[in-house]
């Protein structure tokens, strides 16, 4: 009885040392994994002082502001350059209206040149033929006055003809000469041819 007594006090104490043993490596087992573990610092800057620009929300890069983008400087370039064509254009549009203008003046003026160019002509065709018809009549008296000379009359063909032709004071001559040669007063009627005649170099 006493044998068995012993046994289990020996069995009891073992026990215990072996867990007095054991108690303070779980403690300080323990204490390790309380105090957690140490973060783990990225990078070359120290804790609190970031480089501008450098870090932004998760983690990406972003550029520093460097004023109005690429795309915004491209469309005021081609904005500006609208805005040149445009003025280039309406000078343009200007020039090119003020040269039709002169064009038109230029054809006006042409035209103006050709008609009196073609007045001036015609003038001229019409002032050959007159002084052609004077001439004519004027022989035509001159002629009369021959015959009459001879004391032929029958002059009226070159009194009509002369008629004709004449205007004004030689005309007037003419007709007084017709009178005359109604009264068979042929050197009177020769007198008024001669005056025609005169009259007639004046009117040319």
């Amino acid at each position: 009885m006493r044998s068995v007594a012993a046994i289990g006090a020996g069995l009891l104490a073992a026990l215990l040392l072996s867990q007095a043993g054991s108690g303070a490596p779980a403690r300080k087992a323990r204490g390790k994994a309380d105090a957690g573990t140490r973060p783990v610092l990225l990078g070359t800057d120290p804790p609190g002082r970031l480089r501008p620009g450098s870090v932004t929300d998760g983690g990406t890069a972003q550029q520093q502001d460097a004023g109005p983008d690429e795309v915004h400087l491209q469309l005021q370039a081609l904005q500006a350059r609208i805005d040149t064509l445009e003025r280039d254009r309406a000078q343009n549009q200007q020039q090119a209206d003020l040269l039709q203008q002169l064009v038109a003046e230029m054809r006006d003026l042409r035209a103006q040149i050709a008609a009196a160019d073609t007045r001036q002509k015609t003038s001229e065709q019409e002032r050959a033929a007159r002084q052609t018809q004077m001439q004519t009549a004027v022989s035509s008296l001159q002629s009369a006055q021959y015959r009459l000379m001879s004391g032929d009359a029958n002059v009226d063909a070159e009194l009509d003809q002369a008629a004709s032709a004449f205007s004004g004071p030689a005309r007037r001559d003419v007709e007084a000469a017709r009178t005359a040669l109604r009264n068979r007063d042929l050197a009177q009627a020769r007198a008024y041819l001669g005056a025609a005649i005169t009259d007639a170099a004046q009117e040319r």
